[in-house]
């Protein structure tokens, strides 16, 4: 059987650094939470600092039932993440590749290219695959839009995982605003709510079956 590709390019600008946004698509255990909609179990049977291997459980725009995939995170160059979805027992195959192009204001721009591998005779289903990916692309976007902010502000209040502010932690220390602090990302990012077991996997699963957005709570720092 002849095959081909349903493609779709989805693109948008921000305000963020190249790493924060990195940071963002890496944090694979923010998608339970953030991306409730989307997204109800996250599965990482491997990691390192350029490789994530996972399974994920997640319903599509216009798809009313959740798709068991397995995904190959790859970080190609500092520039551009490769993933690589499977499912039905890889009858299904797709790649996506996220291109983060920086400009001299540490503002970045990113653009998804997605293919998904069809049998020839499905290639009229171009348009709603493009719809579908579209749509994708926005939402998750500005789901996301609210974490990036408040990263980014806090980061240059001083901010570091797992430590807080030390100028709030201990008041002896005197206030130091870096707001021209560069942002860094290490990968892979140290994670604290996955279930806990006795393998080296990590499972992040959406326990609670109802939930609505209701941002961060605190807009001004």
């Amino acid at each position: 059987m002849t095959k081909t590709f349903l493609k779709s390019v989805s693109s948008a600008s921000s305000k963020f650094p190249k790493e924060l946004l990195i940071w963002n698509y890496w944090d694979h255990e923010h998608i339970v939470g953030t991306h409730f909609e989307h997204y109800k179990k996250v599965n990482i049977l491997y990691e390192d600092q350029k490789v994530c291997f996972s399974e994920r459980w997640a319903k599509l725009s216009f798809i009313p039932f959740y798709l068991k995939t397995t995904d190959l995170c790859v970080m190609t160059n500092e520039n551009q993440m490769d993933v690589f979805h499977y499912a039905f027992f890889n009858f299904i195959y797709c790649k996506q590749t996220f291109v983060f192009e920086e400009n001299s204001q540490k503002e970045c721009k990113v653009t998804r290219h997605t293919h998904l591998q069809v049998p020839s005779f499905l290639k009229f289903l171009q348009p709603f695959f493009d719809k579908i990916m579209q749509k994708w692309f926005v939402d998750v976007w500005e789901e996301d839009m609210p974490m990036r902010e408040r990263r980014f502000k806090v980061w240059k209040l001083g901010f570091e995982d797992f430590k807080g502010i030390n100028y709030i932690n201990n008041p002896k220390i005197i206030k130091n605003n870096s707001f021209n602090r560069e942002y860094k990302v290490k990968l892979p990012i140290p994670k604290i709510t996955h279930i806990k077991n006795k393998s080296s996997e990590k499972t992040f699963l959406r326990i609670i079956k109802k939930s609505k957005h209701i941002g961060y709570g605190l807009p001004d720092l």
